[in-house]
């Protein structure tokens, strides 16, 4: 095993082993733990856009948290704030994209909370990203979207996805296996959306904080995009 494999999976362990933790721990330190992952975030994708504003994303968090409907107001509001500053449209949409995307997609992680329903969706979204790697290095050959992710390939998706489906089957039997195509895409759209970011801006990875998996942008991608929509199968 090369060493950069090794300390790969040494991280990995440590930084599922810290969140499932966190997810275990009460409420008010596991508010705080989010609310730290948002200014992390939009940090990370502030600085990638040359974005100064960087603790909008929190303050968005932090209304979102207390009221939905008032977070998408406060995103809105502190763009207009941002592109007013600088003058900028440029600066109202860098603004907005790192609101929503840092400030209020990690509010559907407190909803999670509950009934383990967020570490179950941990471990599907590892079992998805675990799998996907693993595969797509052993067996990948034929890229996935080369433009966006040179190393993802199709055979890694399909191994991700089988894994993904019998994570979601073992949780919730039949419907799970009903819902893990939406929450695979999502998990693989939130790995793009991310990629899309990092191929225009020239950047490798949103940091080196969390070595081989880059930063907690990289980190945590597929989990902000698939929350939301298992939230709301949980719900209807």
């Amino acid at each position: 095993m090369d060493l950069s494999l090794k300390s790969r999976e040494s991280i990995g362990i440590l930084v599922g082993g810290l969140a499932i933790a966190l997810v275990l721990s009460p409420y008010p330190i596991f508010y705080a733990g989010v609310l730290a992952l948002s200014l992390f975030i939009g940090y990370e994708v502030s600085k990638a856009l040359s974005f100064e504003l960087f603790y909008m994303p929190p303050l968005t968090f932090l209304v979102s948290s207390l009221s939905f409907e008032l977070g998408l107001i406060s995103a809105l509001l502190l763009s207009f704030y941002a592109g007013w500053k600088g003058w900028s449209m440029d600066g109202l949409f860098k603004a907005l994209l790192i609101c929503l995307y840092a400030g209020v997609l990690p509010v559907f992680l407190l909803s999670l909370k509950e009934d383990y329903s967020l570490l179950k969706l941990l471990v599907f979204v590892w079992a998805v990203d675990v799998f996907s790697y693993y595969v797509g290095r052993r067996f990948g050959k034929s890229p996935l979207s080369p433009r966006l992710s040179p190393k993802k390939t199709w055979e890694g998706l399909v191994g991700g996805g089988v894994a993904g489906t019998v994570v979601m089957i073992v949780f919730h039997g039949f419907k799970g296996f009903l819902w893990s195509p939406f929450l695979i895409s999502l998990a693989l759209m939130g790995d793009l959306f991310k990629s899309f970011i990092k191929r225009h801006v020239g950047i490798k990875d949103f940091s080196n904080v969390l070595g081989e998996h880059g930063g907690f942008t990289d980190r945590f991608d597929s989990l902000l995009f698939t929350a939301p929509v298992y939230l709301f199968l949980l719900k209807f």
